[in-house]
Parts: structure tokens; C-alpha cells; sequence
């Protein structure tokens, strides 16, 4: 993509051509994964397998080759054949409206571009020489600056994953590219006045191979993070939905026994009323109310199987802690949401929402969770009263005031990652003492059907 109108850049692309052509594969092979990278660090909602991404793909790597060795010298026209064929690959690769696709394109090239002609400043006040040497030089610069930069708005954009990683391991990271660059440079000032082009060429090849490796080693790294912490969501539904499970089988042979004590309970209690015993039989009926406290415990008693496990799991603790939990849940048996991204997003606003009012005096420790669904879509409402000041970080994202934040549930983060998976909302209303945390969802059909 290293493209300039001018004379002088066509001779030292010929030079090049002839003297790098192994550099040329690789700086090509190098740009797909850019721009792979970047594509992936906005969207997760792949489409399946088919033929039209791949041939894409195709294309864009044979053009790019095609630029490298062809005597193209209009950059506006390469620019713009370079942002239909990322918007295409978008098209075919994920489930994206046209225009996020179109303007996600051109952002990426032009800010490609702008970093190509910054470079090139730079080079020109710092390499006294101009020579085919000169092209390489900023084209492999230019993109270990695009690699660096998409790696980290990737994570900047997967910030909302279960993991975070602490900002000196990120400058331990970017010290890596531009050590890359120092080498690179000296290299070439070295190797120039000789012309000795392969030592050059395969300094420049392990180098970016090295950056790469390395990039691609804490990906997998954080990748592998990322799915034991989701494991651990599975495994705490799981447990939520065992106890529920386990509960209503307590629930079912206590009605069984009760329903087969219940003649000689009301012939007892006949006998009580007819001797004239009223406070006996009262202490009788009171002691039948008891025993059939079935659903003692459910608030939520929807028939949905992890929203009533984990709200009435939270309401078991929310009572030992002298907090008065008011719940609405209007919602089928069966909703079009992951169980997962339920459990993360409920079950952190109402941990939140706890840990706001039991700082609290007991008289005010109070809370309100609705859950409903309209239309298909989900509305999940948290209400609480509070104290004290909001605390927001560098994001502007409303921090935990526990000391254990990064961990704490799977992070108060993962919550606008599940929501922003179905493309949905994360409301928030704050002031005169009361916070309020609501959230509405999508279903996954209606955002594939809409793209």
C-alpha cells in the first residue's frame, strides 16, 4: 500500500522488485494480517463458512501483490479499489450494516495513509540517502506501526472481555516494535553505502517475524484467559441451575408428604374446633402453613430456568445481609439469549447493586430488579439507593469500590461486552441518592435479519 505519485519512488520500486522479492511476499502476507486484526477487533458475530469470503481474501492479497510489483501510480485509485475490497470482506465475513462497513474501511486506509506519508517525513530527515533501500525501510515501518496500532485497539475495543491487562505489560509490549524499528534503521544505514541487500533482507524478515510471533503468542495468551474465566461463568450457572434443580425436588417431596399427612392433619384439627381447643388448632394451622412453605425462598418463579436460579439465589443472600429485594420477572420459559451473558450481566448489577446498599443503614437497604420482555427484546432493570460519590475510570466506565476490582464477579467490563454482543443498551441514572442500571437486548435473529 506504500504508494507515491512520483518518478523517483517508481525507480526504487523496480530496485526493489528485483532485490526483495521474498520481502514483497512477506510484506504482503503481513498487510492481509493487518488488516485481519483489524476487522476482528470490531466484530464477533462471524457468518459461516462460505466461498465468497475466501475469494475475496484472494483478491485482496493478489491486488496487493499486483500493487508491489506493477507500475501503479495513482493512489487515489489504489486507495479506493483497497476500501471496496475491505468492505466487501467485511460484507462476507461478518453479519455488519453497509455504512458501519464502508466507514470501518475507509478509516483504515486512510489512517494507513496518513501513517505511510509520516513515515516517510521522518525517514527523509533521518536518511541522508535515498536508494531502493529507502522504500523498504518505510514500507516495513509503516506497517509494524499499523500491526502495533491494531493490536492495540483490539484490545482496547476487547477491553470489554473478562480480561484487562495492566498497562505496564502493554508498554513491555510496544517496546518490541520499536526496538524493531531502531534495528531496522541502523541496519539499513549500515548495509547502504555496501549495498549489501541480503544481510538487510533477512534482518528485516526475522524481525518481523519475531513481532509477529510475538503478538500472536499473547493473543493466543489472552485467548486462553478468556475462556477459562467463561468457564467459570458456565460452571456458576451450572451450579445456580443445580441448586434450583435441587430445590424444587425438595419442594416436590415435601408437597407429596404433605399432601399424604393432610387427612390425618384435618381430622386432628376437626377435633381441636369441636372440643372448643381455638389456640390449639390455631398452633395446628400454623404448623401446616410451615410445612408447606414450598416456594418459600422463589421470588422468581418465571419458569426460566437460570433467571429464577440466579434471582432467587441473590435474593437468599440480599436477606442474610438485611436487604429488602423487590423483583418483577415477566418472562417465558424460553428466551433467545445465552444463559451465559444472562448470568453476567444480571448477576453483576445485582452484585453491584448489593454491594451499594449494605454500606447503607439497614432501614434503607432496599433494591428492585425487574426483568421483562417486550417484543422479544430484554429489559433488565437494577434500582438501588446509594451514598457517597460515582467513581468513573479513565473510560469513563463506573468502577467497583471493592478492593478486588479485576476480579470481582467476572468485572463490572464483561458486563458491556455481553450486552454489546446482542448489539444492546447499558443505560445508567445516577443522582438525589438512587441509582439506576437498565439494560435492553436484542435478539440474535433481528440483528442478523437487519445486517
Amino acid at each position: 500500500m506504500y504508494v507515491f505519485n512520483s518518478a523517483q519512488w517508481q525507480v526504487w520500486r523496480y530496485e526493489m522488485i528485483n532485490d526483495y522479492k521474498i520481502l514483497n511476499i512477506l510484506m504482503v502476507l503481513f498487510s492481509t494480517q493487518i488488516v485481519k486484526t483489524y476487522i476482528d477487533s470490531f466484530h464477533d458475530n462471524k457468518k459461516p463458512f462460505n466461498v465468497m469470503k475466501h475469494l475475496t481474501w484472494g483478491v485482496y492479497i493478489f491486488f496487493q501483490y499486483w500493487v508491489m510489483i506493477s507500475s501503479a501510480s495513482d493512489p487515489l485509485l489504489v486507495l479506493t479499489i483497497n476500501i471496496a475490497l475491505i468492505f466487501l470482506i467485511y460484507k462476507t465475513s461478518y453479519y455488519i450494516h453497509a455504512k458501519t462497513a464502508l466507514f470501518l474501511s475507509g478509516i483504515l486506509y486512510a489512517i494507513w495513509m496518513l501513517t505511510e506519508v509520516a513515515v516517510n517525513n521522518i525517514l527523509h530527515l533521518t536518511i541522508i540517502e535515498e536508494t531502493s533501500y529507502f522504500f523498504i525501510v518505510g514500507s516495513v515501518a509503516s506497517k509494524l506501526i499499523m500491526y502495533t496500532a491494531v493490536h492495540f485497539l483490539k484490545r482496547c475495543r476487547k477491553s470489554n472481555l473478562l480480561t484487562d491487562v495492566p498497562f505496564l505489560y502493554w508498554v513491555r509490549l510496544f517496546l518490541i516494535p520499536v526496538a524493531t524499528f531502531y534495528i531496522i534503521h541502523n541496519t539499513y544505514q549500515l548495509t547502504s553505502p555496501s549495498g549489501n541487500t541480503f544481510f538487510f533482507t533477512i534482518t528485516t524478515i526475522l524481525l518481523i517475524i519475531v513481532n509477529y510471533i510475538t503478538f500472536d503468542v499473547y493473543d493466543r495468551l489472552g485467548n486462553h484467559m478468556e475462556i477459562e474465566k467463561r468457564n467459570l461463568v458456565y460452571e456458576q450457572q451450572l451450579a445456580l441451575c443445580n441448586k434450583q434443580a435441587a430445590e424444587r425436588e425438595t419442594a416436590y417431596q415435601e408437597t407429596r408428604r404433605v399432601r399424604h399427612d393432610l387427612n390425618g392433619y384435618l381430622v386432628d384439627l376437626k377435633a381441636a374446633i369441636q372440643s372448643g381447643r381455638i389456640e390449639e388448632a390455631e398452633l395446628k394451622i400454623d404448623h401446616i402453613l410451615k410445612q408447606n412453605q414450598i416456594y418459600r425462598n422463589e421470588v422468581s418463579r418465571s419458569g426460566n430456568l437460570v433467571i429464577d436460579a440466579l434471582i432467587n439465589y441473590k435474593y437468599s443472600l440480599t436477606q442474610k445481609e438485611g436487604i429488602d429485594m423487590k423483583c418483577y420477572v415477566l418472562i417465558p420459559e424460553q428466551i433467545p439469549f445465552e444463559g451465559a451473558d444472562l448470568c453476567i450481566i444480571l448477576g453483576n448489577l445485582i452484585d453491584n447493586a448489593m454491594e451499594a446498599v449494605t454500606s447503607l443503614p439497614e432501614r434503607q437497604r432496599y433494591m428492585e430488579v425487574s426483568v421483562s420482555q417486550v417484543k422479544g427484546n430484554l429489559s433488565i432493570m437494577v434500582k438501588n439507593p446509594y451514598e457517597g460519590d460515582i467513581k468513573r475510570n479513565g473510560s469513563g466506565q463506573i468502577q467497583t469500590s471493592k478492593q478486588d476490582s479485576l476480579n470481582h464477579g467476572i468485572g463490572l467490563s464483561s458486563v458491556k461486552r455481553s450486552v454489546d454482543k446482542y448489539n444492546g443498551e447499558l443505560l445508567t441514572e445516577y443522582g438525589d441518592g438512587m441509582f439506576k442500571a437498565t439494560v435492553l437486548l436484542y435478539p440474535p435473529e433481528n440483528l442478523h435479519d437487519s445486517s
